[in-house]
């Protein structure tokens, strides 16, 4: 498949599907935390994390729609919602909205909140294990602890308010955006058996896009509306976020996304028309701001 809308439009739907088998009916007592699961899984997205996931699978030779692999798709989809979930609390950024929708906690209270999230971080790992991989659920559990996404989640709290610092907002997006994502395209290569050259590249690649991925985002908490992105434009400011915009300005910004983009798409040449969604992925965040 060469057209990346189709093809993350089938990703979205086999994991979708797969994640409506995995869950656990709304009616399963206690019936609060499991229609919490399911209102923040199903509140929308573009699954770009699972898609990630597939596209590196198959580029190194993997088949499209592998059951282990939709396995791994959908724990790391339930992982970036518990993420999500927790990230609003009014004990974090203190969201109202998310995806265009009420936040967890504004519908379900924060206690649930809380639990949910845990529920669904937990229920993903037991998903994880079904692979059979350990080295995999090692890998994604590495990408989420104090050396990860959780250290990412702390500097960020902790630099709230303070002076504007490049090595900082680094450190911040590093782990605690782009350290699942290199988890993602780690995760669909492992379970191709991908040669340790091919992982490296790959890891390089994602390296790169998860930090511009990141910076997108931040520069899009600027520029877009409350509408276009689901959740307050412009929270980041008024909270007093560590954001690159913060530090260097909106068009240094831009210059530093389309670098970091550029260089992704180079680690993945050797990859050749196997690595096309990969890079057509690249690309996608490079026109978000463009």
């Amino acid at each position: 498949m060469t057209d990346l809308k189709a093809y993350m439009a089938s990703v979205v739907k086999l994991t979708d599907t797969t994640l409506e088998r995995l869950l656990p009916p709304e009616k399963t007592y206690p019936e609060s935390i499991h229609r919490l699961m399911r209102y923040s899984i199903f509140a929308g997205g573009k699954r770009v994390r699972p898609t990630l996931v597939m596209a590196a699978h198959e580029a190194c030779g993997g088949t499209f729609g592998d059951q282990k692999t939709l396995l791994a798709c959908a724990a790391i989809e339930m992982l970036h919602t518990f993420s999500l979930i927790h990230d609003d609390l009014p004990c974090m950024d203190d969201d109202d909205f998310r995806r265009g929708k009420p936040t967890a906690h504004k519908v379900f209270g924060e206690g649930i909140a809380v639990l949910g999230g845990d529920a669904l971080c937990i229920f993903a790992f037991e998903c994880l294990a079904k692979t059979g991989r350990a080295d995999i659920v090692a890998e994604v559990a590495s990408a989420l602890g104090a050396g990860g996404m959780i250290g990412g989640q702390v500097v960020d709290i902790e630099s709230e308010g303070k002076p504007a610092a490049r090595e900082t907002v680094e450190y911040i997006h590093k782990n605690k955006t782009a350290a699942l994502i290199r988890a993602c395209v780690r995760t669909g290569a492992l379970l191709a058996n991908a040669p340790d050259k091919d992982i490296q590249k790959l890891s390089a690649y994602a390296d790169y896009v998860g930090l511009a991925f990141q910076v997108v985002d931040d520069i899009l908490d600027e520029e877009g509306t409350t509408e276009q992105l689901g959740k307050d434009a412009g929270s980041d400011r008024e909270k007093g976020k560590m954001t690159f915009p913060s530090v260097c300005g909106i068009a240094e910004s831009k210059r530093y996304a389309q670098e970091l983009i550029k260089k992704a798409c180079h680690e993945i040449e050797y990859l050749d028309n196997r690595g096309y969604i990969l890079n057509q992925l690249a690309q996608f965040f490079r026109t978000r701001i463009s």
